[in-house]
């Protein structure tokens, strides 16, 4: 991981190493680092998951005991998810590393990330699943440009043999999220109502009401934070893949002005949402 390292001293070294101004071969595609870099930091956040996967239990305070084996049987559903969900992240977030890696013109570091990614694949973790072919092409593109020595020259070989399976992948945890994690807040939000308002309706005790109106009240804006979180993070995939498509389309002039400036505002947005996430 990288991410230590800021946008700042990546340009400061291709300044003290003379890259820019002796014309060795080395673009200054700093703009594109930053999105990758902003890009890997944003899809690498996992509090979504968390909740997603604490959804069934939290369900148990507000749903009669007949309903709790089905949760039980939900819970255990989504732990089984879990390690490929997590899986999803690491792999958007590590090969948005490569990718600023090579626009910085610095090798693909091959660590225990890339690694748990090819060992995910050779195992068979995401069999069955619709993305699995593009999980695998890419983890071994991303083994390929770490064991050759890749570098900004082959900055286009990446996106290039690239953007299809990732858009794929990118895709899938998407539709996850769209569907799964945001339909859990509406199923929230739905049973928190209908648990606390039969029983402000049959109490006589004025302070109990408030109080009880004061719990639900409470639970319904965790649940709209938690909302807003999954638009968030709905939205940084959205522009993630989007930002991709976008040096697909311009592999051929990855130094174009106009594109290095849409890539400049695609990582400012980026950063906002992520800041958001952060605060949540």
């Amino acid at each position: 991981m990288r991410h230590s390292q800021s946008i700042t001293s990546r340009i400061q070294l291709f300044l003290l190493t003379g890259l820019l101004v002796l014309g060795v071969g080395c673009t200054n595609l700093a703009p594109i680092t930053e999105f990758a870099d902003i890009s890997a930091q944003s899809a690498a956040y996992t509090g979504l998951v968390t909740q997603y996967l604490q959804f069934p239990e939290r369900q148990k305070r507000f749903q009669p005991s007949s309903q709790h084996a089905r949760l039980d049987q939900m819970s255990r559903e989504r732990a089984a998810q879990k390690e490929r969900l997590l899986l999803r992240q690491a792999f958007i977030e590590e090969y948005m590393d490569a990718l600023g890696q090579l626009a910085a013109d610095e090798p693909v570091t091959y660590d225990k990330e890339i690694d748990a990614l090819g060992k995910a694949v050779a195992a068979n973790k995401f069999a069955g699943e619709r993305d699995a072919g593009a999980f695998g092409s890419v983890s071994k593109i991303l083994f390929r440009a770490a064991a050759d020595d890749w570098r900004q020259r082959k900055l286009r070989e990446l996106i290039t043999e690239s953007n299809s399976p990732f858009q794929e992948v990118v895709g899938a945890l998407k539709r996850i999220v769209d569907q799964g994690f945001a339909g859990d807040t509406e199923n929230e939000e739905i049973a928190i109502r209908n648990y606390y308002q039969p029983i402000i309706l049959s109490s006589k005790d004025k302070a109990g009401i408030a109080a009880l109106e004061e719990w639900r009240d409470t639970r319904l804006a965790e649940v709209r934070v938690w909302r807003q979180a999954i638009t968030d993070y709905s939205e940084v995939l959205s522009k993630i893949a989007s930002g991709h498509q976008k040096l697909y389309d311009k592999r051929d002039d990855l130094d174009n002005k106009d594109l290095l400036q849409l890539m400049s505002r695609y990582a400012q947005d980026l950063r906002k949402r992520f800041d958001t996430l952060k605060s949540l």
